[in-house]
């Protein structure tokens, strides 16, 4: 795949102007670029050296390899996970900016590693995932492979077509557009939820809502806000597929009372959800409610950065809810499952206190027509 995506493609440039500029990356700022596996390596390349051009002080860059993270994970001892993680967090706190692109060569990398590994590794994480998201200005993507585009049942160049299509977008428009939903969001109180295996019901109100157009994860195009965390009831049922942690979740179902998932179930991967869940006293409460309005991206792609913002969809996310659309809710996952609500997938209604908002996909509240366009 590497050879295929060659360096040379200008688009490359223009997207890591895209992430230099959402990051603000300027004079004696310090850089930390994650690259996770090779394929990441042209985007790598492009995004260091805008950032070497905007005057960075220090512009430095990690290759990772996921087969030598499964060696850590499958042989390693608790001694040596805390001894990495150490460095991990003494370097990212020098940090004023993180970039991470990952390369999914194969997204079940992890399979066969026990959940209890995983979990143990995604505790002892936390640590450098809170410095990072509380203490740096990041951004992250994920970049085209021959293993996504053949999850997206797609070829390989129709795949890198449909990136680049979801990733270049007009984000001061979307921002413009997104405020509309934002705006109608914190004056919501009451939030249902009716489609095919789905029947749901909670309050949003007093929790701050955030749009989200191209600062924090490119693509972008959502608008997401928390459940007040004991409010959520009834039944879910997510249409999209999930790689989470090198495992493959589809068709998970829930039915939760009083914010709880109290039955969790899934066509592949029943005993792996319910041990995620499982992780910390928050892992079976909700962190996040969003609307997907990315305009470029229409179909799941089985790549969450991807598919959580949809148009026509909304994620209902276990685990950690963010800072600034907090609920109080504190876990180790975050886990953004994704239901898509356009006619053929099943369609359905969101309404906000009662009046219908998106139908079948689309926009209906009259102060957000304009978001279709």
């Amino acid at each position: 795949m590497y050879t295929f995506m060659t360096i040379g493609d200008p688009r490359w440039y223009k997207l890591a102007k895209l992430f230099c500029e959402a990051t603000g990356i300027g004079l004696k700022d310090k850089v930390l670029i994650e690259a996770i596996d090779l394929d990441s390596l042209p985007l790598l390349i492009a995004i260091y050296q805008c950032a070497i051009e905007l005057g960075a002080i220090s512009v430095d860059y990690i290759i990772s390899l996921t087969d030598m993270e499964r060696i850590l994970l499958e042989k390693g001892t608790v001694e040596q996970l805390n001894f990495s993680t150490r460095w991990e967090l003494e370097r990212m706190k020098e940090m004023d900016v993180y970039i991470a692109i990952r390369a999914r060569i194969n997204g079940l990398v992890f399979n066969g590693i026990s959940p209890e590994a995983i979990n143990a590794h995604r505790l002892v994480e936390k640590e450098v995932l809170d410095e990072r998201v509380e203490n740096t200005r990041w951004c992250i993507t994920r970049v085209p492979t021959d293993y996504d585009a053949s999850l997206a049942e797609m070829s390989t160049q129709e795949y890198v077509d449909y990136y680049f299509n979801a990733v270049l977008q007009d984000y001061e428009l979307m921002k413009k557009r997104n405020s509309l939903l934002k705006d109608l969001m914190e004056r919501t109180d009451h939030v249902r939820i009716k489609a095919p295996g789905t029947n749901l019901e909670f309050s949003i109100k007093d929790v701050p809502a955030k749009s989200c157009h191209g600062v924090s994860n490119i693509p972008d195009g959502e608008v997401f806000t928390a459940p007040v965390c004991n409010s959520v009831n009834g039944t879910i049922h997510y249409n999209t597929s999930i790689i989470y942690d090198g495992k493959k979740y589809s068709g998970v179902f829930f039915i939760i009372k009083d914010g709880k998932i109290v039955e969790a179930n899934c066509d592949q991967g029943k005993n792996e959800i319910n041990a995620l869940l499982d992780v910390d006293e928050g892992g079976r409460y909700f962190g996040e409610f969003a609307l997907g309005t990315n305009r470029g991206i229409t179909r799941p792609a089985c790549n969450t950065i991807f598919d959580e913002k949809i148009f026509g969809s909304f994620h209902l996310t276990p685990g950690q809810c963010y800072s600034d659309a907090s609920n109080g809710n504190n876990s180790a996952i975050h886990v953004d499952l994704v239901r898509i609500l356009t006619p053929e997938y099943g369609g359905g209604t969101i309404y906000f206190d009662g009046v219908p908002t998106m139908v079948d996909g689309k926009f209906v509240h009259p102060e957000l027509i304009s978001l279709n366009d």
